[in-house]
Order: C-alpha cells, then sequence, then structure tokens
C-alpha cells in the first residue's frame, strides 16, 4: 500500500509520468523508477482515462490509436535485444501490408521466449551474423527500433520459406527487384549468411533480368 501523498505530490507525479509518456512513446514501469515515482500512479492515470495499457507493463498516452508504428514501438519497448523481421520488417519496407496485431521478432537462439500479451508475436530464432548483421535503428513512436534492412529481410524470408510459405518469399523478391530498391551484393551476402545462396540464386537470376 502506498502511504497517503498530499494532492499536489500526485498531481506533480501524475504530471511527469504523463510527459513521460510524451516523450519516450511507450512507457514501461521501471522508467519511473529514476523518478522517484511508484508504478501504482500508472493504474492511477489509467483508472483517470489519462493513460491506457496496452499488453504487459506497456503504457502509452490515452489519445493515441493503436497502429502498426505504435504495435514496432511497443514490441521494440518490451524486447529491447530483438530485431523486427519477416513479414513485420518487409511492412516496413513498404512491400507487405502492415499487421498491428501481430509482429514478427527475431531473437537470440537461445534466449527465452519474450513474454508479451500484446501485439501478438510471431518469434524468430537467429545467431551469430544471422542475428547480428543487417539491423538497422529507426525512430518510431518515439522509440528507438531495430528492423532489418531490406536485403537481410529478402534473405531471411527465404530461409524461413517453410513456415511462412515459399510464396511469400518469392513475392517480396519479386517486388523489391521491380522497385529497384535491391543491392544485389548486399543481397547475396545476406544469403551466404544465412545459408540460402543456393536457394535464391534461380530467383534472383530470373526477376533480376525482367
Amino acid at each position: 500500500m502506498l502511504p497517503i501523498i498530499h494532492s499536489v505530490d500526485e498531481q506533480t507525479k501524475s504530471e511527469r509520468i504523463l510527459a513521460l509518456a510524451q516523450q519516450m512513446g511507450v512507457l514501461r514501469p521501471k522508467d519511473l523508477a529514476p523518478h522517484d515515482i511508484q508504478a501504482e500512479y500508472l493504474r492511477r492515470l489509467c483508472d483517470r482515462g489519462q493513460l491506457k495499457k496496452l499488453g504487459r507493463g506497456s503504457y502509452v498516452p490515452a489519445t493515441r490509436k493503436l497502429s502498426f508504428p505504435l504495435s514496432l514501438a511497443l514490441v521494440a519497448r518490451a524486447v529491447p535485444h530483438g530485431v523486427i523481421c519477416l513479414q513485420s520488417a518487409l511492412a516496413f519496407h513498404k512491400l507487405a501490408e502492415p499487421r498491428a496485431r501481430e509482429i514478427s521478432v527475431a531473437i537470440e537462439r537461445r534466449a527465452a521466449r519474450p513474454r508479451v500479451e500484446f501485439p501478438a508475436l510471431r518469434i524468430a530464432r537467429l545467431g551469430d551474423a544471422a542475428f547480428t548483421d543487417g539491423v538497422e535503428r529507426h525512430l518510431i513512436e518515439h522509440v528507438d527500433v531495430a528492423i532489418y534492412c531490406l536485403e537481410k529481410t529478402l534473405a531471411d524470408l527465404f530461409k524461413f520459406r517453410n513456415k511462412i510459405g515459399p510464396h511469400l518469399a518469392v513475392d517480396a523478391l519479386r517486388a523489391a527487384l521491380a522497385a529497384g530498391r535491391v543491392d544485389l551484393e548486399a543481397l547475396r551476402h545476406y544469403a551466404q549468411i544465412d545459408r540460402v545462396e543456393r536457394v535464391m540464386k534461380p530467383y534472383v537470376d530470373a526477376l533480376a533480368g525482367q
């Protein structure tokens, strides 16, 4: 139980939390510790309709509407060592329809599965260079989000083709090449890292010449 707090002190802390939520995009209870503010205030602000909780331990201003960028930010805060990948990365690169309620995220092969209630996660486990290479950083909804570059995303789609469907990988490659957005040397590099160079080569050779 919290001690009885003077109303002015409570108002000051509430205002500080709301300012942090605007500044950080997605607020987590641990963000309050440096400011000596108890997590109980998050519940109070939710009860007042000034914050809303999206999943386990993620809070945003009540006026924030659910969107694909916000879902990317939620996952980045909840899974700080993860990297947005596969269909979600492809959607970020504007080559697939964004899905706000389900996000694909890569984690290190031996890492524990993240406990995230919302959005739903599709986990891809990668190791060594296949996990660490090709990562871009983007500021989305005031949150630093790690996302694989387009060429790495295309290679990953072929790597996980048996789980997500080979047609998705081929269609994405065709669309990216048609748009002139693929660095073929970079694509070859990531295909080698993902060990799918032989699988991809016939498609690249056929589609790049169209």
